[in-house]
């Protein structure tokens, strides 16, 4: 009897941490989803002209002198 005890509360502890390595993984996998979806607001990319706007660097642009 006291075997089954120690049997659940094993796989009690062993199913937390399961499950509480998958929320942080969930976590992770948000935050980085979320950085690189809000990252970049517009890319330019036209003939003399690329570059890109963004929230975190402003307005990064550069000009072809050959165009």
């Amino acid at each position: 009897m006291a075997d089954q005890v120690e049997r659940k509360a094993s796989s009690n502890t062993v199913m937390g941490f399961l499950l509480g390595a998958a929320l942080v993984g969930l976590g992770v996998l948000g935050y980085l989803y979320y950085e690189r979806s809000h990252r970049e607001v517009v890319r330019i990319d036209v003939p003399g002209f690329s570059g890109s706007i963004s929230k975190d660097k402003g307005v990064d642009i550069t000009v072809d002198p050959n165009k």
